[in-house]
This record gives C-alpha cells, structure tokens and sequence, in this order.
C-alpha cells in the first residue's frame, strides 16, 4: 500500500472506525469509499482497514446512521 498516490493524500492525524452498536450493516460507507477499503465481516457488520484508510471522511459524511467516528490515532 505504500505506492498508493491519492489526490487527498494521506491524513496521519485521523483514525476511522465504525462504532458496532450504532451500525446497521447498511453499507452506504463501502459503497463511498474512495480506497475500497471498507470490508462486511461474516456477522454483517464493517471495518476499516487502518493501513488503506486515507482519512477522507468519504463514510462518515454518507452514513445515515452517524456510525463512522473519526478519531486522533493512539499515541
């Protein structure tokens, strides 16, 4: 993943998850995910693969659900 060249480039300070409780397996944040990076596990639910998320914000703004949560990395 390190040769992936993105017009947003990548925003090391941010960290997107998706909160289990508030997600409805809807799969609106996939869908508008830039870097297809957004993956259904077996129990319907999503997750982010951190390595591949650029930070964009793609899924938090087309959630309806406010699942997506965007967060400053652990240090």
């Amino acid at each position: 993943m390190d040769g992936i060249v993105h017009p947003f480039g990548k925003k090391k300070h941010d960290r997107v998850e998706i909160d289990p409780i508030t997600c409805l397996g809807c799969g609106y944040c996939s869908i508008f995910c830039v870097m297809h990076c957004i993956h259904q596990r077996e129990d319907g639910l999503y997750e982010i693969d951190q390595e591949a998320c650029i930070g964009c914000r793609s899924c938090r703004v087309n959630c309806y659900f406010d699942a997506v949560r965007v967060t400053p990395p652990e240090r």
